[in-house]
């Protein structure tokens, strides 16, 4: 088990060693610091459709809670009596 992994050590140390050194292009630090500066802006359109969902939410909870409100007694109408008893004898 030593043996193997001193030869894959080997190997990896070999791979290691024949790695070139590369010279970076001379316009890298201007375009990574253009992409870093590069402001993500959120157009206004789905600014104002995500402003009318809202508004819409908003409204509609408003709505149906304040008209159940009202209604309250007629739902309670159509709901029955419930019974315990499991078996009629």
């Amino acid at each position: 088990m030593n043996s193997s992994s001193n030869t894959d050590m080997k190997q990896v140390f070999e791979q290691l060693a024949n790695i070139k050194a590369v010279e970076p292009n001379a316009n890298l630090q201007t375009l990574t610091l253009s992409r870093l500066n590069k402001k993500n802006i959120i157009p206004l359109n789905w600014v104002r459709a995500v402003a009318c969902l809202f508004i819409l939410f908003i409204s509609s909870e408003y709505y149906v809670f304040y008209n159940n409100k009202s209604n309250r007694q007629d739902v309670a109408s159509y709901v029955s009596v419930t019974n315990n008893i499991l078996y009629n004898e």
